[in-house]
This record gives C-alpha cells, sequence and structure tokens, in this order.
C-alpha cells in the first residue's frame, strides 16, 4: 500500500470525510471498517480480505489470530469490565 494512500486515509480522518462514508462489520473481531476513502482510488485495500495476498488461507489466518488474542487475554480477563471482554473476537 503506497504511503500516499496512508495519507489520504489520515488526511479523510482529520477532516471528517472517513466518517461519512459507508461501513461494513469485518467479521470475527467485530471492527467497522470502511468501505470507501476519499483519494483511494481502489477500495479493496482498504478491506484485509480483499486484499490479502499471503500464501495460506485468510480465514484461517485470521481465525488463529483471534485465538491467539483469546488465549493471551485469559491472563487480564478479571480486570476487565463486561463490556470489554464482550467485545473481543468471538472465534
Amino acid at each position: 500500500c503506497p504511503l500516499k494512500y496512508t495519507r489520504a486515509i489520515l488526511d479523510a480522518i482529520h477532516s471528517g470525510e472517513l466518517a461519512k462514508v459507508e461501513y461494513e462489520t469485518y467479521p470475527v473481531f467485530n471492527l467497522q471498517i470502511p468501505k470507501s476513502c476519499p483519494g483511494i482510488p481502489d477500495n479493496d485495500i482498504l478491506n484485509p480480505k480483499k486484499s490479502w495476498s499471503g500464501s495460506t488461507d485468510y480465514d484461517e489466518e485470521v481465525k488463529g489470530l483471534a485465538s491467539k488474542f483469546v488465549d493471551n487475554f485469559e491472563k487480564y480477563k478479571s480486570e476487565a469490565t463486561d463490556e470489554v471482554i464482550a467485545a473481543g473476537p468471538k472465534v
């Protein structure tokens, strides 16, 4: 991803334009990702699955990362609020 796209994303954040675009829910981690961004000609780079070019299966990598997150979070779970616990990845 060229640096100019990173700058375009940051500019859209600072100007408030990114808050006006449509978002989609990123599964497993339940994050909202923009479907478009001013200054980004190919919006596929905004979606990790669409821009994945790794040698392993994307969905398997996401599940593996989420599992690692959940396992690691067990150390801190007793100190977390119910809201924080509920916001974690769903494996």
